[in-house]
């Protein structure tokens, strides 16, 4: 039995469990929900339901993170022994949870990095770098991959940040880059989507943001950026998602009466492929000095839907390499809501370059296929086959 562990499975992490339900794996999904997207998960794979994600306020995330955790370990203590697991870090300590238990039952275990603690959670500012507990965490990390038979990254930047903690060992990290199913966004005429009338937005240019408003995100610059162009009657800003931003958003709009920006909710599955067709340009945002630890995956999504894309993201991110090599929009840093501004007025303002960043980033999408999914099953497979590593010890209370 394999099982997988993800508080918020999203529609990414449901391909990986389908994956290794069709190569023939008994799968258990432990989560505490399931965000679906065209595909549903598979009927064969068993679901062991804890406690959701909650990212209302930081109070909220962090109980959520410790149910969710005190959950996995009386389930993973109790559970069948699994051949394999595959654990994310959602929450943050999972790894520790997984490394610590493993040890104790002789666990094969495999790491899935979307981000990387204790510097995610300094980006966010929960801690600081000064911190005991972000000093202990950082020790502790070695231990964790280095008894991890496999570490998977979404990018190079990442892996070479997870390489600080594998001591220059890089031979057991994988970068498997994120995907988007092409046949579920595509883009769509905005004379036959009806978002565009129920947005009343007929005859605008509309700039989306959808996902989450997390602490990291440099969503702000969007704001301010939105109150200088509010004149301009050709264009307007929608934000879909929730998070940590949120309240503070949309405060920031009601206090300036921005009538060009438009709050919603996260789509269902089958109005989210109208939502992002529904827009013109995608705003993709990475906080400054999370360029090594976070890759958002909305900016797959958003090229899928043949979007122009802005990064705001600083110049040596993953996120703005991609924007560049494929020529798929315009790359910002964070904090300049002036160049924002200025550059969606460039865009709306010149027709032809903006539909020239759209149809290459559609091309781009083509590029990253839903088949990586199941280079995480060959992966496992592979680095099971071989020679088990060596057993070690966790650090001491005075490492």
């Amino acid at each position: 039995m394999v099982l997988l562990v993800n508080q918020h499975t999203v529609p990414l992490f449901v391909d990986i469990a389908n994956a290794f339900a069709r190569s023939g794996e008994r799968v258990t999904l432990f989560t505490g929900h399931i965000e679906l997207g065209k595909h549903p998960l598979d009927s064969s794979i068993h679901i062991i339901q804890s406690k959701s994600y909650q990212r209302a306020s930081s109070l909220s995330r962090i109980s959520s993170w410790l149910l969710f955790s005190a959950h996995y370990i009386i389930y993973l203590t109790f559970c069948r022994k699994p051949s394999k697991i595959l654990v994310a870090t959602n929450p943050p300590i999972a790894l520790l949870i997984t490394a610590v238990l493993a040890r104790i039952r002789n666990l094969s275990t495999y790491l899935l990095i979307y981000d990387l603690y204790p510097e995610a959670l300094s980006q966010a500012g929960f801690t600081r770098s000064s911190h005991w507990l972000y000093r202990r965490w950082q020790k502790v990390n070695p231990w964790i991959f280095r008894n991890a038979e496999k570490i998977f990254t979404l990018s190079d930047s990442m892996k070479n940040a997870v390489s600080v903690y594998t001591l220059g060992d890089d031979s057991k990290i994988k970068v498997i880059h994120n995907w988007v199913d092409t046949s579920y966004i595509t883009p769509l005429s905005k004379e036959t989507n009806p978002l565009i009338d129920a947005w009343g937005v007929r005859n605008k240019r509309v700039v989306l943001y959808a996902g989450n408003m997390g602490l990291t995100h440099d969503l702000k610059s969007l704001l301010e950026a939105a109150y200088l162009l509010r004149n301009r009657q050709d264009m307007v800003f929608v934000l879909i998602g929730d998070g940590g931003q949120r309240d503070m958003l949309i405060k920031y709009q009601l206090e300036r009466n921005l009538k060009n920006v438009l709050f919603l909710p996260f789509q269902t599955a089958d109005q989210f492929p109208l939502a992002m067709a529904a827009a013109d340009i995608g705003i993709v945002t990475l906080g400054l000095g999370a360029e090594g630890i976070s890759v958002p995956s909305k900016t797959y999504v958003a090229m899928a839907a043949g979007l122009c894309l802005i990064s705001i993201a600083p110049l040596d991110s993953e996120l703005t390499r991609l924007v560049q090599e494929y020529k798929t929009g315009i790359t910002l840093q964070p904090d300049q809501p002036t160049q924002l501004a200025e550059q969606i007025s460039f865009l709306v303002d010149h027709p032809d370059k903006l539909n020239s960043f759209q149809q290459a980033a559609r091309q781009a999408s083509f590029q990253f296929s839903p088949d990586n999914a199941f280079l995480y099953v060959t992966s496992m497979i592979e680095a099971n086959s071989q020679q088990p590593t060596a057993n070690s010890q966790p650090p001491t209370a005075n490492s």
